[in-house]
């Protein structure tokens, strides 16, 4: 419960950070952002399930109801948001800002990763041909309606502009954009970004 409680954590910091200004809003604040959020609802569910999932590998029995329960709550992530980030492994810091058509296969993602809807990485499940990515960095930023296959690399501080098709692996510190996805600026700062 630790790791997945300050996992939220992060999250919950970053969202409150990203929207306020500060890791420590009011109580009104935090309300509202807990209410009317898709995005945050989407990380929440997440993280949850991770939990669930763990607490059920170590306590069969007792963690056969959680399990149920963090079933329904992503069938309902996938029918609502038409969000499924569960075989992802995302370290902390995630920051989803609008909560709609994103899929995330099984790939393993650092922390500080915020992306916007209509966000695909990771196809071909059953091929292998395309396949998800090996791994993507820590502080990396992913526009709207891009997509990300193949079995590559995406390094640390990287931009994924919106729209772009990424299919190649890419050095830290880059700014990527287009169709094919190309990097126009090799030493961007996008610290402003997340």
């Amino acid at each position: 419960m630790d790791k997945e409680k300050s996992a939220f954590k992060q999250d919950r910091e970053k969202y409150y950070r990203i929207k306020f200004g500060t890791t420590t809003p009011r109580f009104s604040q935090k309300l509202a952002l807990w209410i009317t959020s898709f995005g945050f609802h989407v990380v929440m569910v997440y993280r949850f399930v991770k939990y669930c999932k763990r607490f059920h590998s170590r306590h069969k029995i007792l963690g056969f109801i959680p399990l149920i329960i963090c079933k329904i709550a992503n069938y309902l992530t996938r029918l609502i948001h038409h969000v499924d980030i569960t075989d992802a492994s995302i370290s902390p810091g995630l920051h989803i800002s609008h909560a709609s058509t994103i899929y995330i296969g099984a790939v393993k993602i650092g922390r500080n990763f915020s992306l916007g809807h209509n966000v695909t990485i990771g196809i071909g499940h059953q091929s292998g041909k395309i396949g998800s990515p090996k791994s993507i960095g820590d502080n990396v930023w992913v526009g709207t309606g891009s997509v990300i296959a193949g079995a590559i690399t995406i390094g640390n501080k990287v931009t994924i502009a919106s729209g772009s098709m990424l299919s190649k692996d890419v050095p830290d510190n880059a700014l990527v954009m287009g169709n094919p996805a190309r990097v126009v600026d090799p030493n961007y700062d996008n610290s402003h970004l997340l």
